[in-house]
């Protein structure tokens, strides 16, 4: 009996040594792949790795599954990329890690779903930035400017959490049309620098549901921040709207009902209204009661005045 107990352990203890030799290398090496690097400056072998890095951006997310991430290291990489499902995409300083378009009929960054891009500089495209349709996706610490079209463009989602765009502690400037454009969607926008660009700062269509919290949005070409009541619940707290070349906020109505708060906010020195409010259609006034303007918001230096009548277009 105990001589069977004995054979017995050593048939596991060989089975196990077995699996030791051929299967946890395996595990290893799908594992290798979870941090991949990037070095502009890189020449001779290129296999990802922190000493051999790729050239490029565009090789390493070719190497990329959706559990990985890809470290840039500083320089200027000229090309237009797509970041696959579930990847992350980490520069080491936004100020030294810049994305600049190769081809600018089309958008430098492409992302798809949950993806992240962070502390990068993108600019040069037709967009610098664009979410696509029915895509969870979150930009952090980034500068997006110098883009022929919107800094960032946003596609249509379901409005849950599951498709959340996030914007965070970025700066986005002097695009050519609007800082951020996006078609309904869950948001979120906070922190943020959005100034100088040749539209809105903002500008957000009707039925979205987003949080707007602390941004700075200044001396955009149009409004600041630009959005529509219809179906949409939208919260904005302790944000600046200065400078505009026409209102600070501007909300549109065309008829159906929705919620937007203004609160705690400062609105000066933009060349029309703080805030206004613009009727696109004819419907009864008390769809207009979705609109809270809080009394703890502040207002001075506004050309035409702090707080438009409803005016009918």
């Amino acid at each position: 009996m105990n001589k069977l107990k004995t054979t017995q352990k050593k048939e596991i203890a060989g089975a196990m040594l077995l699996l030791a030799i051929f299967i946890l290398p395996v595990i290893s090496l799908a594992g290798g792949n979870d941090k991949i690097y990037v070095d502009d400056n890189a020449s001779g072998k290129q296999t990802g790795s922190s000493t051999h890095p790729f050239k490029t951006i565009s090789a390493a997310l070719e190497e990329a599954d959706k559990h990985s991430e890809i470290h840039v290291r500083p320089g200027t990489y000229r090309e237009n990329i797509t970041i696959p499902k579930g990847v992350e995409v980490f520069g080491s300083d936004r100020d030294e890690v810049i994305i600049e378009a190769e081809d600018d009929d089309t958008e430098t960054v492409e992302m798809n779903h949950k993806t992240e891009i962070n502390k990068v500089t993108i600019r040069e495209g037709k967009q610098g930035v664009e979410i696509d349709k029915g895509d969870r996706a979150s930009i952090i610490d980034c500068i997006i400017e110098n883009n022929k079209e919107d800094g960032i463009k946003i596609e249509e989602a379901p409005v849950s959490d599951k498709y959340k765009a996030s914007i965070t502690e970025s700066i986005i400037r002097n695009n050519g049309r609007s800082g951020i454009y996006s078609e309904k969607r869950r948001l979120v926008i906070m922190n943020n620098e959005i100034r100088d660009n040749d539209k809105d700062g903002v500008d957000i269509e009707g039925g979205s549901r987003a949080w707007i919290y602390k941004n700075l949005i200044k001396e955009n070409d149009a409004s600041g921040l630009k959005m529509v009541l219809d179906g949409s619940y939208i919260w904005t707290k302790n944000n600046t709207y200065r400078d505009n070349d026409r209102e600070g906020v501007e909300i549109n109505l065309y008829g159906n009902t929705g919620r937007i708060d203004i609160n705690k906010s400062k609105f000066y020195k933009n060349d029309r209204y703080g805030i206004s409010r613009v009727q696109r259609a004819s419907f009864p006034s008390f769809v207009w009661e979705g609109l809270t303007i809080q009394n703890d918001n502040i207002f001075w230096d506004n050309e035409r005045s702090n707080i438009s009548d409803k005016v009918k277009i």
